[in-house]
């Protein structure tokens, strides 16, 4: 289920992209339009956030902080023990707990995880939208905008909610709502477009994980 969550959390993260945005409820398919737009200009991402797991059935209420790097189809997310690396023919899922990763094709978690390049658009195939009007997210005045997937049953959750401040212009808040009741909230903290690419940003390191346990499912 771990594993699962941060799949999703690559996924949503992706989202945090720049724009120039409307101010009526006619204007939410031009806002993502626009932050789609905005994100093909991008060669690479890299953000910092705050990760907040709320379920008030289980009394849970964690945050956590971590980074995410992007480019092209390759990205690196990082969030307390876990981590995932995909070089778009690999993909690695190391749980430092327990010292162990499995290493999977790419190819074949395409369904359990997003692409860079699905998170980019994929408002425009995989949700429907809705402008909720303004709302208040980390003390700045936001533009509220709901996303709902077009099919519901096949996904952990029923609703994303972005927030976009109205004055950086800047998707700074994201909360998944679970279909259990339990929610994902993402503040940004930093975000930096177009960065430079180390050689081995997208590829496990073995040396630095002495004695993991690597489980190969290729």
């Amino acid at each position: 289920k771990k594993g699962r969550e941060m799949k999703i959390l690559a996924a949503i993260l992706f989202t945090l992209l720049l724009g120039s945005v409307g101010m009526t409820a006619q204007d939410s398919d031009k806002i993502l339009d626009q932050l789609s737009e905005k994100a093909k200009g991008y060669t690479s991402i890299y953000a910092e956030y705050e990760n907040q797991l709320l379920d008030e059935k289980a009394g849970l209420d964690i945050t956590q902080t971590g980074s995410i790097t992007v480019e092209g189809e390759k990205y690196n997310l990082y969030l307390a023990d876990y981590v995932i690396i995909n070089n778009s023919e690999d993909f690695w899922s190391y749980d430092s707990e327990s010292n162990t990763c499995m290493i999977d094709l790419a190819e074949d978690m395409a369904d359990e995880s997003f692409s860079p390049g699905e998170m980019f658009t994929i408002w425009e195939q995989d949700f429907k939208n809705e402008y909720k009007g303004s709302a208040t997210a980390g003390g700045a005045d936001c533009h509220h905008i709901n996303l709902y997937p077009n099919n519901p049953v096949d996904k952990p959750y029923h609703t994303i909610q972005l927030y976009i401040d109205k004055s950086k212009m800047e998707v700074m808040k994201i909360v998944v709502k679970g279909r259990e009741g339990n929610d994902m909230i993402y503040v940004v903290k930093k975000f930096t477009p177009n960065i430079a690419i180390n050689v081995g940003d997208f590829a496990f390191d073995l040396e630095a994980h002495p004695g993991v346990e690597m489980i190969d499912n290729r």
